[in-house]
């Protein structure tokens, strides 16, 4: 992702910018986030599950189909290796990033907490994962 102090539209303040390794099951960005604050994310670059490389939306695996069971987020826009968000490692706040792009006003955080951040794997399978997107976070 090029360096660019463009916003995303709506947002204002670029609060983070920083990479999210792959192999990481819960990788602390320096995010704060605040209850009822509007947030916009932007992230690009690939990662890798073993030999399969992946952009921040992630992809539906075929052939791993029958392991969908083990997949940490699944949230319905969350497929393998999605970018997904968390407060404070919060199963229950899980969210599908991405891109950022499915979030295009916003999201507004439902509670406060750090900001942690992974890509959808199963949890025993991130010895395998290498490479890092990069997030940016911005608020109003």
């Amino acid at each position: 992702m090029p360096d660019s102090p463009i916003a995303p539209p709506g947002a204002r303040t670029l609060l983070y910018r920083g990479d999210i390794q792959a192999c990481a099951p819960w990788f602390k960005t320096s995010v704060e986030l605040t209850a009822a604050e509007r947030y916009f994310f932007r992230a690009s670059g690939s990662w890798t599950d073993w030999t399969q490389v992946h952009d921040p939306n992630g992809s539906p695996m075929a052939n791993l189909r029958l392991f969908e069971r083990f997949i940490r987020c699944k949230e319905a826009d969350a497929t393998w290796f999605t970018l997904v968000g968390t407060i404070n490692k919060d199963p229950a706040s899980f969210f599908a990033i991405g891109d950022g792009r499915r979030w295009p006003t916003g999201w507004i955080a439902p509670a406060s907490g750090r900001l942690f951040c992974f890509a959808n794997d199963a949890r025993l399978m991130y010895f395998n994962n290498r490479g890092a997107i990069t997030l940016e976070v911005w608020t109003t």
